[in-house]
């Protein structure tokens, strides 16, 4: 005779039982947990198109832009054997000029006389003088210094000292901003020999305007023959390089060539020699050398380089998600999308059509073909020939009113920003997702109370289980015992 516990007395069954109920009744969770990822990946899908589009909105902007002005972009370039480099800005007239630079700008550098360093120094009262020092703009400052020698020091403790009070004089004018940046000026000792020294005192901007001027109240820079304007010579103090009379004789200024014509500066940055050119002295030369300034073919190829890998890649995204595999029977997220397969192909109308009214018409004309898949190839020669016969013509190709940066722009207009589509979509996809969280939270309470539903049933069931099964005991021992 069966035995009821091998009937109802199985915990595993019971678990098996349940584990089936449940999984049946999930059906509908899982569809909306399915749903909701779906939405998950739509999301994602629409923050990779809002990335494609505003790759290529950064681009057309950049384009078009009149203060960069990418297709007028110049170039200088130097000849062999230059003292000098060169950058030009858009600015800039194309021509060729012969540059020779026979001095670099040096800051006004002062040493003392030489001293020896362990000769005891002096005991004097405070000693003052001031250092002025020019500015870019307005009068010199006039920096005050003070130092007090004290007993027991050496020579070379004693202009150890006065390197100090100047040094903390320049912080403090600095640190008030009565010194613009860059024009301080900065003392220390140096050594000839181990027993001898000297103060050095340097400014930090060059040129004969920034030579340094003082005012020897108590008579401290004459003893150290600092303030001299000769060039020092020997154990004696003064100027390292000649300060001269003005720029054109001052050993601190810039001088250079240029066409012939004979220029100094006080800084080896030259950007007022010629317009939208740009030089930097480097060194001196004994013979000129060319400066030649001309379209920056490398630049402007670069900016059409970007503007064709900016649209291969929306260009190879929509493609992708538009695309229906019949093969496979898959499908792009926007394979149904009307409005999607329509920005694919107005961009692909957009570039066929003609352009501009000049030398070029067509990216053609530029050495750039529309492949079968919708992307841009570029032919670098064909494109650097091309911008280097005629750099406005391609620019008008873009820039003109009816120009590929127009009709790309236009085409993208409404896509991007807080109210665009793309935000508008990704919005309505976070609101589809949040209220299918809410009804799987719903179902998986449901869920929970159904198994405890369950659970409960199939307890009474055992307890039920352990009743028969000892009234079956009962009754075996009255028939068999």
């Amino acid at each position: 005779m069966a035995n009821l516990s091998t009937i109802y007395n199985s915990s595993s069954l019971y678990e098996q039982l349940i584990s089936q109920v449940i999984a049946v009744e999930s059906q509908p969770k899982l569809k909306l947990r399915a749903e909701q990822t779906e939405h998950s990946v739509y999301k994602g899908v629409l923050s990779d198109f809002s990335s494609k589009v505003s790759a290529l909105d950064a681009v057309l902007d950049r384009l078009a832009d009149p203060l960069q002005a990418p297709f007028a972009a110049r170039r200088a370039t130097a000849g062999s054997g230059a003292g000098f480099t060169a950058s030009a800005s858009d600015d800039a007239a194309v021509g060729q000029h012969d540059v020779r630079v026979t001095q670099l700008a040096r800051a006004d550098a002062r040493l003392s006389q030489r001293f020896d360093a362990a000769a005891a120094a002096p005991a004097t009262g405070p000693m003052s003088f001031t250092i002025h020092i020019a500015q870019p703009e307005g009068d010199p400052v006039d920096v005050e210094v003070t130092y007090t020698q004290t007993d027991g020091q050496t020579l070379g403790d004693a202009l150890g000292g006065i390197a100090a009070a100047i040094n903390d004089a320049v912080a403090a004018a600095e640190a008030d901003g009565r010194l613009a940046e860059g024009t301080g000026a900065a003392a220390s000792v140096v050594r000839e020999t181990s027993d001898t020294a000297r103060l050095s005192l340097r400014s930090e901007a060059t040129g004969y305007a920034n030579r340094l001027t003082f005012t020897d109240t108590d008579g401290l820079l004459e003893l150290l023959q600092v303030d001299r304007e000769t060039q020092q010579a020997g154990t004696g103090g003064g100027a390292v390089h000649a300060i001269g009379t003005g720029v054109e004789d001052s050993g601190l200024s810039a001088t250079f060539v240029l066409d012939g014509l004979a220029m100094y500066r006080d800084s080896n940055t030259v950007d007022d020699a010629l317009d939208g050119v740009t030089l930097t002295l480097t060194a001196p030369t004994d013979t000129a050398a060319s400066l030649e300034v001309g379209t920056d073919v490398a630049g402007i190829r670069k900016e059409v380089e970007a503007f064709v890998k900016a649209y291969n890649g929306l260009a190879t995204f929509l493609t992708t998600k538009t695309k229906v595999d019949a093969e496979t029977d898959t499908r792009g997220v926007f394979a149904s999308d009307a409005a999607v397969r329509g920005l694919r192909t107005g961009l692909r109308s957009d570039l066929a059509r003609a352009a501009g009214n000049g030398t070029f018409r067509g990216l053609a004309d530029l050495g750039i073909t529309t492949e079968r898949d919708g992307t841009l190839t570029i032919d670098t020669a064909a494109l650097e020939d091309a911008i280097a016969a005629s750099p406005d013509a391609v620019g008008r190709l873009f820039t003109d009113d009816d120009g590929y940066v127009a009709r790309l722009a236009g085409r993208i207009d409404g896509l991007l920003g807080t109210s665009g589509t793309i935000e508008q979509r990704k919005e309505t996809a976070d609101a589809r997702i949040k209220r299918l969280d809410t009804q799987i939270e719903r179902w998986e309470a449901r869920l929970s109370f159904r198994e405890e539903s369950l659970r409960a049933q199939f307890a009474q069931l055992e307890q039920i289980s352990t009743i028969a099964q000892s009234q079956q005991s009962s009754l075996m021992s009255l028939f068999y015992f």
